[in-house]
């Protein structure tokens, strides 16, 4: 896409005459549109569905097994009951701007769906500037919302540059009200101070997340779902979201061990990489994913508090069986599609993400919060186990350390709607 500074200024004078032709409307029929919208990708036949599959994996790395199971986390979500609570969130939090400028970050499709969804429910202009990591799904989202609201439609505008591109940023930036900028802290800090002091700046950087199971969910009947659940949370967008776990801590002496659960947890994972394939990896992430593998399989040669298990076989360009094993000292270094990582000792570990997970014992759960504390500033979410009177206290210690969200194991990538106001 060529852009220039005269296309951007161009947009931003017609996306906010459209804006103006839209405030007469109600939000019901914006509530509905979007709604509508959502409800056409969802459907098996869905010619959205289609092309996102086919054009996806491409440019984001994910399988097209991945992507299908994007659209239905990303569209699921979208419901007119979500909207509403949203928009209800909105009204209390963000003054009405005429434009809003979107900085989307490519790693999964939900925030910059969302984010499109806040712009046009507070029927604000909106000019949108892509990942090159994902241009796919907000570029597909306007066109089906074309299909169903040209109008609405007409509010967005959708252009991608690269950040070195200062002038475009600033060009966008320009007569925005708002902004909502995702991506690392770097690029959050360094949009924040090219806005214009009148801007609502809402940023999101990087952020950690983790889970906890207590000894109360660790029964041999409740394993299975446990670790389906657990394997889901971990495999989800490849890891690559503020919302994939990057460990889990499991209480011990419930009926089921902490190592029990880890050998458990990658059957899981084998059975969700048989159904839904990890995608590609680039060079760097296979060495980074090889040489952990490696240093955990020395250790656990001769150390008896830490046990891997990873697949058998890797996926690079070709295709994989999903079978997985317990790994050996010397084992032939291969793409790895997932690996779990069992060790002792409970200081938290930050994954290298890919379906590569740590499973740490831990006495008491409560122990949690003082590890996580240096990471206070970066944490998003926890995903608990069960979720009962003890966890839902507990949730509030958590919030004290910075956590803004505790949810059920297994529905950790999926967060309401109106949580868009809470990272």
């Amino acid at each position: 896409m060529n852009t220039s500074v005269e296309l951007v200024e161009e947009a931003a004078k017609r996306t906010l005459k459209a804006s103006d032709r839209i405030q007469h409307r109600g939000t019901d029929a914006i509530i509905r549109a979007l709604a509508q919208t959502a409800r056409d990708w969802l459907k098996p036949d869905s010619v959205w569905r289609k092309r996102a599959s086919k054009e996806a994996p491409a440019v984001t790395g994910f399988s097209k097994e991945m992507v299908y199971e994007a659209v239905d986390l990303t569209f699921g979500a979208i419901t007119e009951e979500s909207l509403r609570e949203l928009l209800e969130g909105l009204r209390k939090e963000v003054a009405e701007p005429r434009l809003t400028a979107h900085f989307l970050a490519g790693n999964v499709p939900p925030p910059g769906i969302a984010s499109i969804c806040v712009g046009l429910l507070l029927k604000s202009a909106n000019l949108v500037k892509l990942s090159s990591r994902d241009p796919v799904f907000p570029t597909l989202f306007v066109e089906s919302l074309r299909q169903v609201d040209p109008e609405l439609a007409g509010c967005i505008a959708v252009f991608d540059w690269r950040r070195e591109e200062i002038a475009l940023t600033q060009a966008a930036l320009a007569e925005a009200d708002a902004v909502v900028a995702y991506g690392d802290d770097d690029t959050i800090e360094s949009l924040r101070r090219m806005c214009q002091p009148k801007a609502h700046f809402l940023g999101y950087g990087h952020k950690l997340s983790f889970a906890m199971v207590a000894r109360e969910a660790l029964t041999k009947t409740n394993l299975p779902q446990l670790v389906e659940a657990a394997a889901f949370d971990a495999s989800v967008y490849d890891q690559q979201g503020c919302l994939s776990p990057h460990a889990f801590y499991v209480e011990e002496s419930g009926e089921v061990s902490p190592r029990e659960f880890a050998a458990a947890l990658a059957k899981a994972m084998a059975a969700y990489q048989a159904r839904v394939p990890r995608g590609r990896l680039t060079v760097e992430e296979a060495a980074q994913i090889a040489k952990l593998r490696g240093a955990y399989e020395f250790r656990s040669a001769t150390d008896t508090n830490v046990l891997i298990w990873a697949s058998s076989v890797g996926l690079c360009a070709c295709e994989n069986d999903g079978a997985g094993e317990t790994a050996q000292a010397g084992t032939p270094m291969l793409p790895t599609n997932w690996l779990v990582v069992f060790e002792e000792d409970p200081m938290f570990t930050a994954s290298c993400l890919n379906r590569v997970i740590f499973v740490k014992p831990i006495r008491q759960l409560e122990s949690v919060l003082q590890l996580m504390q240096r990471f206070a500033s970066n944490l998003s979410t926890v995903g608990v186990a069960p979720m009962n009177e003890h966890t839902t206290a507990f949730a509030k210690e958590l919030a004290k350390v910075g956590v803004n969200r505790v949810c059920p194991l297994g529905q950790m990538q999926r967060p309401p709607l109106s949580w868009q106001l809470d990272r």
